[in-house]
């Protein structure tokens, strides 16, 4: 074949004990990529290497019989010293292989990554166009290196050439080839974030304008770019008649902050008849009353929400740019239309003490929401974050495989890991296994499957 896309095992080892409840959506960035070079008559194929549970070595005998030309790798920090070992025994069998490599972990650690020379070439930024691009010079045998979007290694050193432009209308991308993935039957979303099966993700628009620290926003950049509402509705009308798809997850990072779009959706969904549960992304300074009661009679059932702390003094630190009663607020509207809110909280932060962290955790049980989920405040590179987190406290980077969110790669002053790795623990202990809140699980149990949803975040917690 021409082109076979990996997306490599995650290792999940590195998230300990909420590997279990974690769940497996499918891969959308390579979906997006395989969907454009399809459409312009490539022969593509993906293999996802991490719903398959394959081994190291199964995966190299998967990638040896299928004999790809160009082998594209999209590689995130837990898995990238897997992938540069992995790479290094492809090239040896088969010294003539192009390896193509993008993702979280290219576009953060660009040099150090190019300078394994098992990687022919890296792709940077907004990568459907320049893939396309580079694909096929590659394939007529034609010279790569005044493609925009793409850094490589010469004797000189990585070369970065100039980055590409953002893709203006996000309308004109395809639907993501989900088919090319193996049984949809394979994946499923986190144990408490789904109603319906199949579910199947969906990113609707690309861009944040906000200026969270700890965010990097190196890809999309902070421009809002986004897909019509009924772009948006004629991808849902085609999942449902083609893969039964039942419910859909809008993984953007801020869905409704362009309120109109989404106006626009819920009437195309009503006008169409379409009967399709979907949950997304938001902030409680993007929504309000009118638009959350939209949303709820078009099928919306749940927002994910970034809360993050529950001190304000924490949350002006880290520039969340909202207030704790603008949070409570949304909350409550959503509980009013029956939107339930699944609520972001990370602790760690730089200033974080042993009383902001109860504040957290006070103000979590304080809300009207459905679940909650405490992570550690990770510096990933490329995040203002990343550059301060040294004046506040001790930040070791020398394990990439432990930038998951669920380890204490970096500790606030006054603090330490292993109370941070516990408290994580009590905290999650503590919102979840109170009477009002077991009650309101049992509450909502329709049928088998959520009997055994359920009893597996149970076993979780107690572990």
């Amino acid at each position: 074949m021409d082109v076979l896309i990996l997306h490599p095992s995650t290792f999940r080892e590195s998230y300990g004990d909420y590997a279990e409840a974690g769940g497996r959506s499918q891969p959308l960035g390579i979906c997006f990529i395989a969907a454009v070079l399809e459409k312009n008559d490539i022969d593509v194929e993906i293999l996802d290497a991490d719903i398959l549970d394959l081994t190291f070595e199964q995966t190299v005998n998967e990638i040896k019989k299928k004999n790809p030309k160009i082998l594209m790798i999209s590689i995130v920090t837990s898995n990238y010293d897997a992938v540069v070992k992995l790479s290094n025994v492809l090239m040896e069998q088969n010294p003539h292989l192009k390896i193509i490599v993008g993702g979280p972990h290219l576009a953060t650690f660009p040099d150090s990554t190019l300078e394994n020379k098992c990687f022919y070439v890296g792709v940077l930024g907004e990568a459907e166009y320049t893939t396309l691009e580079l694909v096929q010079h590659i394939l007529e045998g034609k010279d790569i290196y005044g493609l925009k979007g793409i850094l490589y290694l010469t004797k000189e050193g990585v070369i970065r050439n100039p980055s590409r432009e953002l893709i203006p209308n996000l309308d004109e991308l395809p639907m993501p080839a989900y088919h090319l993935l193996p049984s949809m039957d394979l994946y499923h979303p986190q144990i408490h974030t789904y109603r319906y099966e199949p579910v199947v993700p969906m990113t609707t628009s690309r861009g944040c304008p906000f200026r969270c620290i700890f965010c990097d926003q190196g890809v999309f950049g902070k421009r809002f770019r986004y897909a019509s509402g009924k772009k948006i509705v004629d991808q849902i009308e085609e999942l449902q008649k083609r893969r039964g798809v039942r419910e859909i997850a809008f993984q953007d990072d801020v869905f409704t902050l362009n309120k109109e779009r989404v106006y626009e959706m819920c009437d195309e969904i009503e006008k169409r008849g379409l009967k399709i549960a979907w949950s997304c992304i938001s902030r409680a300074d993007c929504l309000d009353r009118d638009l959350l009661k939209r949303m709820k009679k078009a099928g919306c059932w749940m927002i994910a929400m970034g809360i993050e702390s529950g001190n304000q003094e924490i949350l002006d630190f880290i520039k969340k740019d909202t207030t704790l009663e603008k949070i409570k607020d949304a909350t409550d509207w959503a509980h009013e239309q029956g939107i339930k809110v699944r609520g972001f909280f990370q602790i760690g932060h730089p200033k974080e003490t042993k009383q902001t962290i109860e504040d957290t955790i006070n103000f979590a049980k304080s809300l009207k929401i459905y679940t909650a989920e405490f992570t550690l405040s990770t510096p990933f590179k490329g995040t203002e974050l990343y550059e301060i987190a040294k004046d506040y406290g001790t930040f070791d980077t020398s394990n990439k495989s432990k930038f998951s969110k669920m380890f204490p790669v970096f500790t606030p002053n006054g603090l330490t890991q292993e109370f941070l790795l516990k408290k994580q623990k009590e905290l999650h202990r503590r919102y979840y296994l109170r009477p009002k809140k077991i009650l309101e699980f049992v509450l909502l149990i329709r049928n088998f499957s959520d009997i055994k949803r359920y009893m597996m975040g149970a076993k979780i917690l107690l572990k």
